[in-house]
């Protein structure tokens, strides 16, 4: 059951590469994590409510479809602003992880159906990602804690998401279809 969810969870970060290069670079210090994922989850849900009832009842009726990630950039700036001053009034450092939140907005109105499906898209889109996180500082702990050669200190990282990247990416069976070649 959790290996099934880890895949599950990781693979909008891995297949899209939503937040890939973010990873790294957050995952110095988690110690406000907790209010960055909440952060990014209120706003995130907030923007795709309304930009769903605004993209199915205003664009969409006046087949203009194409301006939705328009929309959603507007509505979530504001929101984004307000959730920051908030944060910001409760002493809380911050974090502007503006493009996941983002595109994991756009990768959710784009492929659901309905606002609830918009919704989970963007609850795993999040999850994934700061799931990632919370390994790539394990695996950053654990190996200042094995003591590497200076050659090798940060590329430890990058070799263990790239293993995480190959091991998900090995379930994918598309591959064996032999596609055009057949």
């Amino acid at each position: 059951m959790v290996l099934e969810s880890l895949i599950v969870f990781l693979s909008s970060v891995f297949f899209y590469g939503i937040g890939l290069n973010r990873v790294i670079l957050i995952s110095e210090s988690i110690k406000d994590i907790k209010f960055l994922y909440l952060k990014s989850l209120l706003c995130s849900f907030a923007t795709v409510a309304l930009s769903s009832i605004i993209v199915t009842s205003v664009l969409s009726p006046l087949g203009l479809q194409e301006f939705f990630p328009f929309i959603c950039i507007l509505i979530f700036i504001v929101f984004s602003t307000f959730l920051e001053i908030i944060l910001q009034l409760a002493s809380v450092k911050g974090g502007n992880e503006f493009f996941v939140s983002f595109f994991s907005i756009l990768l959710a109105i784009n492929e659901s159906l309905s606002i609830l499906e918009a919704l989970l898209y963007v609850f795993v889109a999040l999850t994934s990602f700061y799931t990632l996180v919370l390994i790539t500082y394990t695996v950053r702990k654990r190996s200042k804690m094995a003591a590497p050669l200076p050659v090798f200190k940060n590329a430890v990282i990058l070799f263990s998401l790239a293993i995480l990247v190959l091991f998900i990416l090995a379930f994918d069976v598309s591959w064996l279809t032999g596609g055009i070649a057949r």
